[in-house]
């Protein structure tokens, strides 16, 4: 099978890394600043003994703490981020095990139909590729590099999607894995683990990330929104539009609630509908319109005259 004669968008990973670093440590600064601005109240309260003692020991402190938030929030957002990025991913990965999935063999049709769209993409092949038993419609994507890269199904998608409409969801995590965006999530996951990894409960985390890295946080779901308009069209370039908008219309009709047990920014649907700062994904009506208009390009293309040869 040919590779198709197109350029598939490709984005870099580097840009993530250092504005989610950059996040980091503007949020450890001003973190350290209402630190040593609760801790200035509460010396100033004791009066000038107090101050004289205790003063200078929270300047100490606060340029302490900045100290590390330039040097070390960044590196253990790179390398902690990292850590946690490959502990999520591959075969034995913590995604693959919340999320129950069930891997296929390389011989089920499903495993060989990736492949098949994996050299037809001039990607590399997927190393796992399985289900995990969700009713609805939902597929994700989770992998720093080739090597623990994984593809999973749900349920729901294996068993109500047509053929075409099935293999149009391969091909829009397939569109993640081309184009980095699944390296590019995979490792922003990891450095939200990474600074929160000491707090035990998964509200408490988020909390942490919003009051202290929230630059972040924002970047993290304006690039999550973002990608699957790429995914979407990555699919729609390889298999035609028309199995991908099938599949949205269909979500747009789910009555089965995603359950996505902390992976929502990885999944192909989370259940948003409304435009928000705030959503993991655009809304269903955003996809299908932004595949249709892809469509109508299409069609325009086929339908333009042949070029008159010169004389």
């Amino acid at each position: 099978m040919n590779k198709i004669p197109m350029k598939l968008p490709r984005h870099p990973v580097w840009p993530t890394v250092l504005i989610l670093c950059a996040g980091a440590v503007i949020g450890a600064i001003v973190g350290g600043l209402i630190t040593l601005m609760g801790s200035t109240f509460a010396v100033a309260a004791t009066g000038p003994v107090g101050w004289l003692i205790f003063g200078p020991i929270a300047l100490a402190l606060y340029t302490v703490s900045v100290s590390w938030a330039l040097i070390g929030v960044p590196l253990w957002a790179l390398f902690g981020g990292q850590l946690f990025a490959g502990m999520s991913s591959g075969k034995q990965g913590s995604a693959a095990r919340n999320m129950k999935v069930t891997f296929f063999s390389e011989t089920h049709p499903i495993s060989q139909a990736t492949r098949r769209l994996t050299d037809l993409m001039g990607v590399p092949p997927v190393a796992y590729i399985g289900w995990f038993p969700n009713e609805e419609i939902n597929a994700f994507a989770m992998g720093t590099n080739s090597g623990n890269s994984l593809i999973a199904l749900s349920k729901g998608a294996v068993e109500r999607l047509t053929k075409k409409e099935l293999l149009a969801v391969i091909g829009h995590e397939l569109g993640h894995v081309a184009s980095q965006d699944m390296a590019r999530m995979t490792f922003a996951r990891g450095v939200q683990n990474a600074l929160t990894f000491f707090l035990i409960f998964r509200g408490l985390k988020r909390l942490a990330r919003w009051v202290f890295t929230p630059l972040s946080e924002l970047e993290i779901l304006r690039m999550s929104r973002a990608r699957e308009f790429t995914a979407d069209k990555i699919s729609a370039m390889v298999l035609g539009p028309e199995a991908m908008i099938s599949v949205l219309q269909k979500l747009e009709g789910e009555k089965v609630k995603p359950k996505t047990r902390g992976y929502a920014n990885a999944m192909m649907w989370s259940g948003f509908v409304r435009r928000s700062w705030l959503s993991t994904h655009p809304p269903l009506d955003a996809r299908i319109a932004a595949l249709e208009a892809f469509q109508r390009e299409i069609e325009q293309m086929q339908t333009l005259p042949e070029p008159i040869a010169a004389e």
